[in-house]
C-alpha cells in the first residue's frame, strides 16, 4: 500500500515519539543526523557564526518539536514546557550561501533551565564550522588574546614537546579548544589540527617559532598562543659533540655557538636579564638520558651579578618538577670560572659541585675516569646501577629562561 504524504508524516512523527520516549534521539535522516538530549551544561555559538532562531507554534509534544527540527535540519531544538508548549529551533546557515545579513551573526547561549529541554544534533560542530565566517572568527579570537603562530619542532625537541601536550578528545572545534584552555590554569597555548585539540601545559620554546636553517627533520604544527606571548629562551643547549665548549672567559661572556644547535647565550646576557627581574624570573633545566627518558625542573628568582664579581650566582630557588633533582650548585654566591679565569681546578670546562653543563657530550653513556668532568654531568640523577654512574654523561641538555 502506498502512503500519502500526510500518512507518511504521521508515521514518521509516531516513530519520532517512540524513539524520544526510549532514548531521546530523533530518527536518522538521509545524512544520518540524530539528536541527543542535553542533560547538563549549555550550548554556545559566537558572533562569528550565522544562525537563526525559529519559533513553531501549535505543537502538541516534545516529539513534534523535535520532528520539526529534524525536518528543517536544525542544529538545536529547545522546548519550553508551559500551558502552551513553546518550540524553538536553532538553524545554522552555511556561510558560503549568498544573501546572509549581518544581523544573523549573533552570539547565542542556550541554557538548561527548569521546564526547558534541549536536543543537540550529532553534527552540531560540523554545522558550526559551515556557518563560521573566517574573518569574524579571527576578530573573535583576537578579542580573546589568541594569536595563530606556527611551531617547528626539531628532533631534539619532540620528546619535550610531547611531555607537555594534553590531548582533549572531547573537544572538536577551535573555539572549544580555546575555551578548554581557559579552564586549565597551566595551559599556555593550543595545538589544533582539523578536529584534534591538544593543550600545551608549559610555555613554548622561543626557538620553536623559527625554522632552523637547512633542517628538514621537523614536525610543524599550527599553534595558538592564549592570553600570553611569553616563551622560554634558550640559555644553554647541548645536543652533540660537534662544538667544543672548552672556551675562554671572553667567549663565555658574549656567548657562542649556533642558536638551534650547540649554544651558550652569554654571561652578560644572563646578568642583564636576571638583574632586571631578580624576584620574578623562571628557568627550566631539561635533560635527556640516552634512552630518551626526559626529566626537568625549575629554578626561580635567579640572580647573576656583574662581571666584576665573576658573574656570581647570588640567589636562586629550586622548584621540583619532572623528576630532575637539585644538582646545579650546593649553595649560592658561587662564582663562574673558566680555565683562564678563576679556579685552577676547573678542568677545561665550567663546573659546579655536582654538575658539569658544558663538557663534551660523551659518545657512550658513562664518562670514564680519564674524561671525568668533560661530559654533561648531573650527578643527582645519574643512574645508580652502572660503574662510574656518578659521572654519567647525559645525551642532551637545555637550560631555558622565561622571557
Amino acid at each position: 500500500m502506498k502512503l500519502t504524504t500526510k500518512q507518511s508524516e504521521l508515521l514518521q512523527l509516531l516513530l519520532c515519539q517512540l524513539l524520544t520516549a526510549l532514548g531521546t534521539s530523533a530518527p536518522k535522516t538521509d545524512s544520518a543526523r540524530t539528536y541527543d538530549k542535553l542533560t547538563s551544561g549549555s550550548i554556545s555559538i559566537g558572533n562569528y557564526v550565522s544562525s537563526e532562531l525559529l519559533n513553531e507554534t501549535g505543537l502538541q509534544s516534545n516529539s513534534h518539536c523535535l520532528w520539526k527540527c529534524w525536518a528543517t535540519s536544525c542544529a538545536v531544538a529547545i522546548v519550553k514546557e508551559a500551558e502552551i508548549l513553546e518550540c524553538q529551533m536553532l538553524v545554522i546557515n552555511t556561510v558560503s550561501e549568498p544573501g546572509l545579513i549581518n544581523s544573523s551573526f549573533v552570539a547565542r547561549k542556550i541554557r538548561l533551565e527548569p521546564g526547558v529541554k534541549i536536543w543537540k544534533a550529532d553534527d552540531f560542530e560540523q554545522q558550526v564550522l559551515r556557518g563560521t565566517d573566517s574573518g569574524r572568527l579571527l576578530e573573535y579570537l583576537a578579542s580573546r588574546n589568541v594569536t595563530l603562530k606556527r611551531v617547528h619542532i626539531p628532533n631534539n625537541s619532540v620528546k619535550i614537546f610531547a611531555e607537555f601536550l594534553q590531548h582533549q578528545p572531547a573537544v572538536s572545534s577551535l573555539v572549544g579548544c580555546v575555551d578548554k584552555c581557559s579552564e586549565v590554569p597551566a595551559c599556555r597555548g593550543i595545538v589544533f589540527n582539523s578536529s584534534n585539540c591538544s593543550l600545551l601545559t608549559d610555555y613554548p620554546l622561543c626557538r620553536w617559532f623559527e625554522q632552523p636553517p637547512g633542517s628538514s627533520e621537523l614536525a610543524v604544527y599550527e599553534f595558538h598562543t592564549v592570553a600570553t606571548q611569553q616563551c622560554f629562551e634558550t640559555v644553554n643547549l647541548r645536543v652533540s659533540d660537534a662544538l667544543s665548549f672548552d672556551r675562554l672567559w671572553a667567549e663565555y661572556k658574549t656567548g657562542f655557538g649556533t642558536y638551534h644547535s650547540n649554544y651558550f647565550v652569554g654571561l652578560e646576557w644572563l646578568h642583564n636579564r636576571t638583574s632586571a627581574q631578580p624576584n620574578n624570573n623562571r628557568f627550566r633545566v631539561d635533560l635527556l638520558y640516552w634512552n630518551d627518558t626526559y626529566i626537568y625542573a625549575y629554578y626561580l628568582n635567579v640572580l647573576i651579578l656583574a662581571e666584576s664579581t665573576n658573574y656570581m650566582l647570588s640567589n636562586f630557588t629550586f622548584a621540583a618538577a619532572g623528576g630532575l633533582e637539585d644538582c646545579l650548585v650546593k649553595e649560592s654566591n658561587r662564582q663562574f670560572v673558566t680555565r683562564d679565569r678563576g679556579s685552577s681546578n676547573c678542568h677545561k670546562t665550567v663546573q659546579f659541585n655536582t654538575s658539569s653543563l658544558t663538557g663534551t657530550v660523551a659518545a657512550t653513556t658513562p664518562v670514564r675516569s680519564a674524561n671525568r668532568a668533560k661530559g654533561i654531568v648531573w650527578a643527582c640523577n645519574a643512574p645508580k646501577n652502572i660503574t662510574d654512574g656518578w659521572y654519567y654523561s647525559f645525551k642532551q641538555l637545555e637550560m631555558l629562561m622565561l622571557t
